[in-house]
């Protein structure tokens, strides 16, 4: 297994725990590259896997605040939704 794709795929998964809003979108973008770079290199399928699965939370994790400046719920859980 590659050990340096390895341990970055940990310390992304540490950093996702209690992320929301910008912060998860952020985040995604960079495991978005991970993840890229970890099929390119033809990686093993458990680090692909779990890069695809903390992708998959955090696409959640950051569609789950509002977006709209406009909106008094701006960048917390949107009641109005």
């Amino acid at each position: 297994m590659e050990p340096d794709l390895l341990q970055r795929t940990q310390e992304l998964e540490s950093q996702a725990g209690s992320l929301k809003g910008e912060s998860a979108r952020v985040l995604k973008d960079i495991v978005e590259k991970a993840l890229a770079e970890a099929e390119s290199r033809r990686a093993s399928s458990e680090i692909i896997d779990r890069l695809d699965g903390l992708l998959v939370v955090l696409t959640e994790a950051s569609r789950d605040v509002c977006t709209n400046t406009k909106c008094p719920h701006y960048n917390k859980k949107c009641k109005m939704r």
